[in-house]
């Protein structure tokens, strides 16, 4: 499986607090390890139906976009990352 980072994710990165931003990577890093039940993985409705998402820690999630051999980092942020 490959994992990309779009550059919305980059930059919404980059724009986290220190404390959150490690807990992304943390996240990331089991996400990429297959352990995503600990994440609260879950797809998501409506208009963002073909994307789903993961908590980095109780505020923040990060959207990815899963095709068939890929997965794309979309965003990162507070529940306004679904608007």
């Amino acid at each position: 499986m490959e994992f990309l980072y779009t550059a919305r994710f980059l930059r919404s990165f980059k724009k986290l607090p220190l404390l959150v931003s490690d807990d992304c990577v943390r996240a990331v890093e089991l996400f990429q390890r297959g352990e995503r039940k600990e994440l609260n993985f879950h797809k998501l409705h409506g208009k963002f139906k073909d994307l789903h998402a993961f908590s980095a820690n109780f505020s923040y999630r990060i959207v990815v976009k899963i095709e068939k051999k890929v997965i794309y980092f979309m965003d990162v942020g507070s529940h306004i990352v679904y608007d």
